[in-house]
C-alpha cells in the first residue's frame, strides 16, 4: 500500500508531493512503509534485538513475546514497545497477538534440551503462532528460518526450520519467509565463539575438519533491512528469500580473518572431523552446554551459501562483505 493513502483521503499533486517530501526528509512518498502494529518473537535475542529497534525507528507499535519480562529491554526508550510474558507454545496465545497487523517470528535454538526441542520449537511453536495469527485477522507474517531448510537428506534442525516453513506457507495469511546464513556482526553467537577459541587455546589455532566449507556469512544490520521490508514490501509476499553476504568465503578464509584481526599468530591446526564427532558425542552425555554438537558439525560441513542476487533485486540491497564488516567490528 502506498504511504500516500494514509497521508490524505486523495491522491497528492506534485505541488503538495513536493512540499511533503522535503518536510520528511527527501524520502519518496511511495517508499515510505506504512506503519503497522507488529507482534514480534525472539525480541531478545541476536537479531531480535536489532530488529525491535528498528521497527520502533520506523514507528512501528511493537508488542513483544518474551520468556521473561525486562529481557527486551533494548529500544525501550523509543515508545511504542508493549511486553508480553510467554512463548511460542503457550495456550491462549491469540489473546496476546490480538490487535497486531503483523506477525514477525525469530524464535530459535541452535542446541536442544530436554525440554527444547527442534521440533518444538521450530516447528510446533510456529504452528501455534500460525493458529493464533489466524485466529484473530493478522494481515502479514513473516518468518525467520535458515538456508539449507529441507524436508529430506538434512540434519534434524534444517528438517524443523522445512517443516515451520510449511506452516506459514498453508497458514493462508500473506507471508514472507526469509533464510540466512550465518549472521555476524556485535553480539554474533558464531563469531563470538570462533574468537574465544582463537584466543583461549594456547599455542595453536584450531580450525574444525579441512576448513574448506564455505559460506556466504551476512551482517546483522543487512538481515534487519530485509526483515524490516518484509513488513510492506510487495514484491517479496509470499517468497522464500535466501539472505546472504557480499562474498563467499570457506571456514579457513573465517578463522583466518579473525586472527588477522586480533593480531593473533598462532598456527592454525586442523582437527580431524571423526575426533570432533567423538567430542560431540562425549558432549551429548554431560548434563553442560557443550561447545559443539553433531547436528552442528553436520551443518559444518555443508557450509551455507547461495546466490544474492534474489535478495538484492527484492530488497534493493548492497550486502555488506564479511571482510569488511569483520574488520569494522575487531579493528
Amino acid at each position: 500500500m502506498a504511504s500516500t493513502e494514509l497521508l490524505a483521503p486523495a491522491p497528492l499533486d506534485e505541488s503538495w508531493r513536493g512540499y511533503l517530501r522535503s518536510a520528511i526528509g527527501c524520502v519518496s512518498l511511495d517508499e515510505r512503509p506504512r506503519r503497522m502494529k507488529v507482534f514480534l518473537t525472539g525480541a531478545s535475542g541476536f537479531v531480535g534485538s536489532n530488529l525491535l529497534e528498528r521497527l520502533l525507528r520506523d514507528g512501528h507499535p511493537v508488542r513483544a513475546l518474551v520468556r521473561r519480562r525486562g529481557a527486551a529491554g533494548g529500544g525501550s526508550e523509543l515508545g511504542n514497545l508493549e511486553i508480553v510474558e510467554g512463548d511460542i507454545l503457550s495456550p491462549g496465545l491469540a489473546s496476546k497477538v490480538d490487535g497486531c497487523e503483523a506477525v514477525v517470528n525469530l524464535v530459535g535454538i541452535i542446541y536442544e534440551s530436554r525440554n527444547q526441542t527442534f521440533e518444538a520449537i521450530h516447528h510446533l511453536g510456529t504452528k501455534n503462532l500460525v493458529v493464533a495469527a489466524r485466529e484473530v485477522g493478522v494481515r502479514r507474517f513473516v518468518q525467520m528460518s535458515a538456508l539449507g531448510a529441507r524436508p529430506n537428506n538434512a540434519t534434524t534442525y534444517h528438517r524443523s526450520k522445512f517443516a515451520a516453513e510449511q506452516e506459514v506457507r498453508s497458514s493462508r495469511i500473506p507471508w514472507v519467509i526469509l533464510r540466512p546464513s550465518l549472521i555476524f556482526g556485535p553480539g554474533s553467537a558464531f563469531l563470538q565463539q570462533m574468537i574465544d577459541v582463537a584466543r583461549r587455546v594456547p599455542l595453536v589455532r584450531p580450525v574444525a575438519g579441512t576448513g574448506e566449507y564455505r559460506f556466504r556469512p551476512i551482517h546483522v544490520k543487512d538481515v534487519v533491512e530485509c526483515f524490516a521490508q518484509s513488513l510492506s514490501n510487495p514484491e517479496a509476499t509470499e517468497k522464500t528469500i535466501d539472505l546472504v553476504g557480499a562474498e563467499e568465503v570457506t571456514l579457513n578464509q573465517i578463522t583466518d580473518e579473525i586472527a588477522s584481526c586480533l593480531n593473533i599468530r598462532k598456527t592454525p591446526v586442523h582437527v580431524p572431523m571423526p575426533l570432533m564427532r567423538l567430542a560431540a558425542a562425549a558432549f551429548s552425555i554431560v548434563p553442560v552446554k557443550p561447545p559443539v554438537t553433531s547436528v552442528q558439525l553436520q551443518m559444518l560441513e555443508e557450509g551455507s551459501t547461495a546466490d544474492p542476487a534474489p535478495m538484492k533485486r527484492i530488497f534493493r540491497i548492497e550486502p555488506t562483505g564479511f571482510r569488511e564488516g569483520l574488520k569494522h567490528q575487531l579493528d
